[in-house]
């Protein structure tokens, strides 16, 4: 192959990114729309949304404007481009490159459906807000503007420190060029009394922000700094912390020096939900509250502007907390392409072929006059490399009675015949990971066995189906989700190869999380089951940031029963209670009790899931009854003693579930007492040391049954006592001092 040749295969697919910005077709009126945003006066003060189905090209569409129309226009020519049509004003928007005439505005893109690695965890309440704000920062710093974060950085150095990060681990966390500042105020906390600490923090804030002035004119004084430290970090910090960057960015963006706008670009929003798309109510606004959060608290006059792209139109209006109401909102549909703009496509993409042309819209259409636009970009991949083979393809190879959705199937495996056998490996290889770059692709290809070589590398990685995934880091890139779900449904022995190869992989890295999602790939009951173990672990010993990045995971995980659904749902809840994220923890154990319920209706004398239910029913009446939701916990208790009930009728010998009815009992009769009902309280009390007593039966050195015996009774003398009932109290108490003494005995 000549160098001309090889230049021109390599110069792109039909929708890798450059290529495709070098294919736009269509969408003037978001150009136009966009341009608007950024240069009339006064600044609108709404949020752009773009919404529309999967493939229809809205993660093109952020890139093309943040790419070509992030221009702030001097006046002579913005008024010259509003005399223009639409369709004109658009092209010139995009086209004019004379830097005299518009001043470039920063701007990033926020893509929600990348997969977290390390630290880079696009959902994350935390690690979120840090890539915000090192990529605002960072673009900033490109177009010679400086925006600090001076309240954001040091709450999020607190929250760091409070959870026991080392100093070398903080300063991985921010930009290069802010690591000496971060280290100096690190330094200057070594070694200070915790009673002091608050008053040298705001010095070396001050200090370190190098605008001690301005930070007493927005607040940020000792008295701002004390309430950050008095803040439990994950119940507290962590949720103010949107409300920081946006507070910093509000006052960057009002500096003179400032810039006269900024763009922030959120891309697959519907990530957040993965494959729970189908909430409901309140459930639905608690995955993306920390964004609400942020967006709420940014002020927009400022000159910021926020462009969402996701499949489904926002509901915020309806969320009960950081609702956004739908006059801030400024929603639009991104639709299929009508046959002539996807005629004009194909002419730009070099297919001059009017028959040729009509095949592939007619192949690619989901309805008339209704052309997919990803499913455009494959044919045109498919033309190319048929060509770069020397063969032709005609109409006739495009006319297929294929389903919809497998037709990215079919264009692919046309794909495959044209280009040489190592790339076709790789290809079907990579379809097995979430996220890959160099270095993955070389691990595969030694033990998978095709030649990785670079040249290769570069020809996939430029396929319409590979997108460039840069928030990852350099060079990382994904196969389409579209393509990744296809390949799930329909494994190839290679595919499989690739998941064993990836999981040893990814567990020689200490990446525990993507070797989970390999393994649940392979067999996904094992996979749960480690992804169950891992989390309680980690929960248990309160490593939060391992559950997150857990939790992420899980809209990935194959789930293929109602019964593995419920234990994981159940372990999100107590995480959530735990952390006192009081409406996700409720919303967990409900799913928790759903997928039961479920279960059972096709297994009802299943014990093991009767059980199961329980538990969650218990946790949700602790939830409940702390909240002061005192009728609704009331039923969660007895409604968890019915199923431990149902689960003893089937297995009487059961002593764990006795304990755990023993639990639920003794739970119900605190909240009767702390409700006066305490006739219904004694009653309570005295169930529940019969339920431990008949568990005791079967296992005499049962600590656990013996220590929960002891409680019962210690509650139920401290009622008696409230009583007046002297002798029954006195009773109890020395019974439960019995329990305690054999348990101690053998323990």
């Amino acid at each position: 192959m000549s160098i001309r040749d090889r230049t021109n295969f390599r110069r792109g697919t039909a929708t890798s990114v450059n290529r495709a910005l070098e294919l736009f077709t269509d969408r003037n009126e978001f150009t136009y729309l966009f341009a608007r945003y950024l240069n009339e006066e006064p600044v609108r003060e709404q949020i752009l949304f773009f919404h529309g189905a999967g493939g229809n090209g809205k993660t093109l569409l952020l890139e093309y404007l943040r790419k070509k129309c992030c221009k702030h226009f001097v006046s002579d020519t913005w008024q010259e481009i509003m005399a223009k049509s639409e369709a004109e004003a658009a092209q010139a928007i995009a086209n004019i490159a004379d830097e005299n005439k518009f001043q470039p505005i920063p701007a990033i893109i926020h893509d929600f459906g990348m997969s977290p690695i390390g630290d880079e965890r696009p959902q994350d309440p935390f690690y979120g807000l840090l890539m915000l704000r090192r990529n605002i920062a960072r673009v900033a710093k490109n177009l010679r503007y400086r925006l600090r974060f001076p309240l954001f950085d040091f709450a999020s150095f607190w929250y760091l420190h409070s959870i026991g990060k080392s100093k070398e681990e903080i300063k991985g966390l921010f930009p290069s060029d802010e690591v000496g500042l971060i280290a100096q105020l690190i330094d200057g906390i070594t070694g200070i009394p915790w009673v002091s600490l608050a008053t040298a923090s705001f010095e070396i804030i001050a200090k370190y922000a190098g605008w001690e002035e301005k930070l007493k004119q927005r607040g940020i004084n000792s008295e701002k700094v004390r309430e950050i430290q008095a803040m439990e970090p994950e119940k507290e910090l962590i949720y103010h912390l949107p409300e920081y960057l946006a507070e910093d960015l509000n006052a960057a963006m009002a500096e003179e020096k400032a810039p006269p706008r900024l763009v922030l670009f959120f891309d697959t929003h519907e990530k957040f939900w993965g494959s729970n798309r189908n909430l409901q109510g309140i459930r639905l606004y608690e995955l993306d509250e920390w964004l609400r959060n942020f967006l709420t608290a940014l002020e927009l006059s400022q000159g910021i502007l926020v462009v969402v792209a996701g499949r489904d139109r926002p509901k915020w209006e309806e969320a009960t907390k950081y609702d956004i109401p739908t006059e801030y909102t400024d929603t639009w549909l991104v639709g299929h392409l009508s046959a002539a703009d996807a005629r004009t496509y194909l002419q730009r993409a070099g297919i001059r072929g009017e028959k040729l042309a009509t095949a592939i819209i007619d192949y690619a259409s989901v309805s008339p006059n209704q052309v997919h636009p990803f499913l455009l970009g494959l044919c045109v991949d498919v033309v190319e490399s048929a060509k770069h083979k020397k063969v032709l393809l005609a109409p006739e190879d495009f006319s297929s009675r294929a389903v919809a959705e497998k037709k990215p199937r079919e264009l692919i495996e046309r794909l495959l015949q044209y280009v040489n056998r190592n790339i076709e490996r790789a290809v079907r290889a990579l379809s097995a990971s979430r996220a890959f770059n160099y270095q993955v692709y070389q691990r595969l290809g030694q033990k998978l066995n095709f030649a990785a070589m670079e040249a290769d590398f570069e020809v996939l990685s430029e396929f319409s189906f590979v997108w460039q995934d840069d928030k990852r880091g350099e060079d990382w890139y994904r196969i389409h989700d579209l393509l990744r779900r296809l390949d799930r449904e329909n494994p190839q022995e290679i595919t499989k190869r690739a998941h064993e190869a990836l999981e040893a992989y990814w567990r020689e890295q200490g990446d525990i999380t993507e070797a989970i999602y390999h393994a649940n790939c392979l067999d996904w009951e094992k996979g749960l089951e480690e992804w169950l173990e891992v989390f309680d672990f980690a929960l248990q010993y309160s490593y939060y940031e391992p559950c997150r990045s857990l939790l992420e995971l899980r809209s990935e995980l194959q789930i293929d029963s109602d019964e593995w659904l419920g234990l994981i749902s159940y372990s999100e809840g107590k995480y959530f209670a735990q952390l006192a994220q009081h409406t996700e923890a409720a919303r967990e154990f409900l799913e928790a009790i759903a997928a039961y319920d479920r279960a059972l209706a096709l297994a009802p004398d299943d014990n093991y899931t009767l059980n199961n239910k329980g538990l969650a029913l218990q946790n949700l009446g602790k939830l409940q009854a702390g909240l002061t939701q005192h009728q609704e916990a009331l039923n969660s208790y007895q409604e968890a003693i019915a199923a431990y009930e149902r689960a003893l009728a089937l297995a009487p010998d059961q002593n764990y579930t006795l304990n755990n009815k023993g639990l639920a009992l003794k739970a119900l009769g605190d909240l009767q007492a702390g409700l006066t009902q305490h006739q219904e309280a004694l009653i309570s009390y005295q169930e529940a040391i019969a339920a431990y007593e008949r568990a005791l039966a079967l296992a005499p050195d049962y600590i656990n049954a013996l220590n929960n015996k002891g409680n019962a009774l210690q509650n139920l003398g401290k009622l008696q006592a409230g009583l007046t009932q002297h002798q029954q109290a006195l009773n109890s108490y020395q019974e439960a001092i019995a329990a305690y003494e054999r348990a101690l005995a053998l323990a």
